[in-house]
């Protein structure tokens, strides 16, 4: 009886591991993963003290991993007692590194288990079958590494791109082929010769949003979404791979002289090693005009008196409807009164909360994912098997990989509108010591709070919009 090992008066402490993979249609989101651990753990009545990940790194790699390696620490300092995968490949697929890990583990007195893959690990019989899995995990990494290089090389073979996302200016035609949009294309070679000719980024995409050219993704164009643009080498006849290119079999729609006169002015306009201006003024780098245009802060002392304000920087080159410039002494007190009384959880328009707004639409994004990655596990399997031609195969591939792509970005935005939201901590803060900063901090303080300020045609009013997303909040003066 005194061998006995006396029963635990808590609950064991588990540590979840989640690594989301590079391999994109073997990427299961972080979320998912986390959301299956916690269920098992739930199940077992294990005590979730961390949660570790390793977003977008892959299965192959060990020692550049630094959230398993953490979690390894955790085991051996006897921090933790069970180790918690969404499945066995999540902690390695190296045959190496899992043998190594699962060694310190077992001799640390921990666990290590997988929440959709569940083996008692504690048998002979048990541990044969990790082994099995790992193997497999190991097998399903270098195979599918070899598929999709395969069909990235057969593509490249055929002068087609490796993926299935395109620059604008440029569709998908019959047999697997690319040529330019019919409309879209030559806006593209104006946005060349208007660069070469002088024009920055910033006023390429005023003048496509002025002749009404929706961006990319049908909104409008920003400052710098022509650059994303004009940086494909598939404008000029290639296909970039991997940082080189490769003859492509479509026509570019700008010769090679363009093309390098571009790349070269480009770095030019790069390397000038300007400096940014430091904000002199409470809304520095925050005032828009309402054409659309940056507004700069301008004053002087006339008869001992500061006048001061914010002007369009394109006031003298571009039509005005309304007012080009408004007094600092009328709209900065207007955004110090907003600064003072505004609300973070206030209501939309719908009388919805913000905040579970986000959280909702993030969830459908998260689910709409997981359907593509099933639907593209299942294509890729199928494709092994040569069910059909392979060509069929790469070409659904292409579509899901764009329309995942188009996902990504949106649960990229709605991730970072999360990121920028200020909890009610921070809000206080700024106001307690508002009055007591200089203007360099009372800048520095609103940029944390607001995205822009958009001047009203009227000039006696703005929108305020939040950093972290919503609508605008109106201000008058």
């Amino acid at each position: 009886m005194r061998n006995l090992r006396p029963v635990a008066d808590t609950p064991p402490r588990a540590i979840i591991y989640l690594r989301q993979s590079t391999y994109r249609e073997e990427s299961i989101s972080l979320d998912l993963q986390e959301r299956a651990c916690r269920d098992y753990a739930e199940r077992c009545g294990y005590d979730v003290i961390s949660v570790l990940a390793d977003p977008g790194i892959s299965g192959r790699t060990w020692s550049k991993r630094p959230k398993v390696q953490a979690v390894m620490t955790e085991i051996e300092e006897g921090r933790a007692d069970v180790i918690l995968l969404w499945k066995w490949s999540r902690l390695s697929r190296s045959r190496k590194d899992w043998a190594v890990a699962a060694d310190r583990v077992d001799v640390a007195g921990g666990r290590i288990e997988s929440a959709t893959e569940p083996i008692d690990t504690a048998t002979a019989s048990g541990r044969f079958a990790r082994g099995v899995m790992t193997e497999y995990a190991a097998f399903q990494s270098e195979q599918m590494g070899e598929v999709w290089e395969d069909v990235r090389q057969r593509r490249l073979s055929l002068g087609l791109p490796a993926s299935g996302r395109l620059p604008f200016g440029w569709v998908w035609a019959g047999g697997g082929k690319i040529e330019p949009h019919p409309e879209r294309a030559p806006h593209v070679v104006e946005m060349f010769q208007r660069y070469l000719s002088g024009s920055g980024y910033a006023e390429i995409a005023k003048w496509l949003n002025d002749n009404g050219v929706p961006g990319p993704l049908g909104n409008a164009w920003t400052r710098t979404r022509p650059k994303t643009v004009m940086d494909s080498p598939i404008h000029v006849g290639l296909i970039p791979y991997r940082g080189a290119t490769y003859p492509g079999a479509h026509e570019g729609i700008i010769d090679s002289e363009t093309w390098n006169a571009y790349l070269a002015e480009r770095s030019r306009r790069t390397t000038r090693g300007e400096k940014q201006r430091r904000a002199e003024y409470m809304l520095s780098h925050l005032m828009r005009c309402a054409c659309g245009e940056r507004m700069s802060g301008k004053g002087a002392i006339t008869g001992g008196k500061w006048y001061g304000g914010y002007i369009c920087a394109h006031r003298s080159t571009h039509p005005h409807d309304g007012r080009a410039y408004v007094s600092a002494l009328a709209i900065e007190p207007a955004i110090t009164t907003w600064l003072m009384g505004f609300d973070i959880d206030d209501s939309d328009a719908e009388g919805d909360d913000p905040l579970a707004a986000v959280s909702s639409r993030r969830d459908r994004l998260v689910r709409q994912l997981a359907q593509l990655e099933d639907e593209a596990v299942q294509i890729l399997r199928a494709r092994t098997r040569g069910d059909a031609p392979a060509s069929t195969y790469d070409r659904a591939l292409a579509l899901i990989s764009d329309e995942r792509q188009k996902l990504d970005d949106d649960l990229r935005k709605v991730d970072e509108n999360l990121r920028r939201r200020p909890d009610a901590l921070v809000v206080h803060e700024i106001r307690r010591d508002w009055q007591l900063w200089p203007v360099t901090e009372q800048n520095r303080a609103l940029r944390r709070l607001v995205a822009r300020i958009e001047l009203r045609p009227d000039g006696r009013s703005a929108d305020v919009y939040p950093s972290w997303g919503g609508l605008p909040s109106r201000v008058s003066w």
